[in-house]
């Protein structure tokens, strides 16, 4: 079950269960997030998604109750943004839990695409040839550290894990391949955030090689 929160103007939120049905999905819709949080007990959502325009302050309300009681892997919150979200927000995000923050750019077969990617890396569509994690993996994966950066060109924020991490360097797995696809090696990343722990830390780095992961050259500590 899918529990969104939109007002019924929002673009994306018409049409995006249709194209999530073949998948067995069903969607609860809230019109606030208040009434929301008070059926969290009765609706029992494996996913959440929140539109953060419509409602820019209850996202961190709703997201911290949520990880008090469910990890990362057990309830996926993604937050839908009509455009780029701001870099202050981002880092709030991934300090709280969240699990992604995806752009609707008017084309809401890519939206439903994105969404999908993220629900069978956590393994929470059961469809055939999706690959789910096994108790193991997950729990692997739960080790892994959450890590974030905004494109240097188009600037819409990149997000996925630092699955491998030294302190000088690191392989970043993206959460959608297709946004590195145009990182070449030399390409400089300024103003990462990357979360250990209860900390948010602040890093400049320079791809190495890009081969659907990023391998890079961490340059800068911060935080």
């Amino acid at each position: 079950m899918i529990l969104m929160l939109v007002k019924d103007e929002t673009p994306w939120a018409a049409d995006l269960e249709h194209h999530l049905a073949p998948y067995g999905v069903s969607i609860v819709h809230y019109k606030h997030p208040l009434k929301a949080l008070d059926n969290l007990a009765e609706t029992r959502p494996s996913i959440v998604l929140y539109d953060l325009q419509d409602f820019p302050r209850h996202w961190k309300i709703l997201v911290k109750y949520l990880r008090d009681e469910f990890s990362k892997d057990e309830v996926i919150f993604l937050l839908i943004s009509n455009g780029p979200a701001p870099l202050e927000e981002a880092n709030k995000a991934l300090y709280l839990g969240v699990n992604g923050i995806l752009q609707y750019d008017g084309n809401i077969e890519t939206l439903a695409r994105n969404i999908r990617e993220v629900f069978l890396r956590y393994g929470t569509f059961e469809i055939e040839n999706a690959n789910p994690k096994t108790p193991a993996e997950t729990k692997a994966g739960a080790a892994f550290l959450p890590f974030l950066f905004r494109h240097p060109r188009r600037k819409h924020l990149v997000t996925g894990t630092l699955v491998k991490y030294d302190g000088q360097k690191a392989t970043f797995k993206p959460d959608f391949p297709h946004e590195v696809a145009d990182l070449a090696e030399g390409q400089d990343l300024a103003g990462g955030s990357l979360r250990i722990a209860e900390r948010v830390l602040t890093l400049d780095a320079t791809v190495l090689k890009n081969n659907g992961q990023l391998h890079l050259a961490i340059q800068t500590q911060e935080g």
